[in-house]
């Protein structure tokens, strides 16, 4: 996995190697500037934010079990209040709820603890990415020529495969993956803009669901507007309405938005990557690989795709 992902995050800082390139006229110093930059802006974040997201699940697991025993509004006669008074009181529905959250707060517990714990594999797997990032940036291009030696195909259809690799990871990493992180990260920003408890672990669940086709973020970040407005017109608080409708705003501006407007401009048509796929190899990636497999599971299977089609269309032969 470290040696993919080393590939893989080559593949992704390339143009900015070849920037570097230029400006230091060097291949060693360049790829080992961008290992750095890559250490700076992604590993080190990382480990932070996974810290954060371990204990704000803890924390989020607790305000659930709370709400569901005093109830999700406080000082409220209103209608609705029952309402959700009487859906918290349902036995069988108060378990449900809980124990998915206990489950979600588990794995998320143990994953991010077993990374911060096994601090010698973490570093292991840290050094053999960057050593493997390093080498792609320098030989890449090489490995990429070299390859069809040992695949033994015509070089009709080795060029159709290596080009529609590159659409497709530019497609993936480009078109949902970066997309769902910066999503995430305005997520995270907005809930904590506006009060609201928990904001690293409530932008990683508007990131993830960012990557699922037709459910999206609004998933996340809607309910949440809803129940801020809702509070505040139970609890007459101007206040947390004006944080809800804000909230709201500013989700469907700066988060919803880059699904229409951003997206398209950075991938385009290139990937011809179906929705469908990327939602199938998304869980099938997950089920197989764990984590990663958000990443590996819609490049394999897109990929696995174009492989079948190229050797059995008589066109490539």
């Amino acid at each position: 996995m470290a040696v993919f992902l080393g590939a893989l995050f080559a593949y992704t800082f390339f143009p900015i190697y070849n920037w570097m390139q230029k400006k230091v006229k060097n291949k060693t110093a360049a790829a080992l500037l961008v290992c750095l930059i890559f250490l700076v802006i992604v590993i080190v974040p990382g480990v932070f934010i996974i810290k954060s997201l371990v204990s704000e699940s803890y924390i989020f697991y607790i305000t659930v079990k709370q709400k569901l025993s005093v109830g999700f509004f406080t000082n409220c006669e209103n209608q609705v209040c029952h309402w959700f008074e009487s859906l918290g009181s349902n036995q069988e529905l108060s378990y449900q709820i809980q124990q998915a959250t206990k489950d979600l707060t588990n794995w998320i517990i143990n994953r991010g603890s077993n990374i911060l714990v096994s601090i010698p594999k973490f570093i292991l797997n840290i050094f053999v990415m960057l050593f493997t990032m390093y080498y792609f940036l320098k030989e890449g291009k090489y490995v990429i020529k070299s390859a069809n030696r040992y695949l033994c195909m015509s070089q009709k259809k080795f060029n159709l495969i290596i080009r529609r690799l590159k659409e497709i990871i530019s497609g993936v990493v480009y078109g949902y993956l970066l997309i769902a992180l910066i999503q995430g990260s305005l997520g995270a920003l907005g809930f904590f803009i506006f009060g609201i408890s928990s904001p690293i672990f409530w932008g990683v669940l508007i990131g993830l669901f960012a990557l699922i086709p037709l459910l999206g973020t609004g998933i996340i970040w809607v309910p949440a507007s809803i129940l801020l407005i809702l509070e505040g017109i139970f609890e007459n608080s101007n206040s947390l309405i004006f944080k809800g409708i804000g909230l709201f705003i500013y989700c469907a501006i700066f988060v919803a938005s880059l699904d229409n407007f951003i997206r398209p401009k950075l991938v385009g048509d290139r990937a011809k990557v179906h929705p469908a796929l990327i939602l199938l190899g998304i869980f099938g990636g997950i089920t197989v690989f764990g984590t990663l497999g958000v990443i590996i599971g819609p490049l394999i299977l897109s990929m696995t795709l174009v492989i079948l089609n190229i050797y059995f269309n008589k066109d490539f032969d």
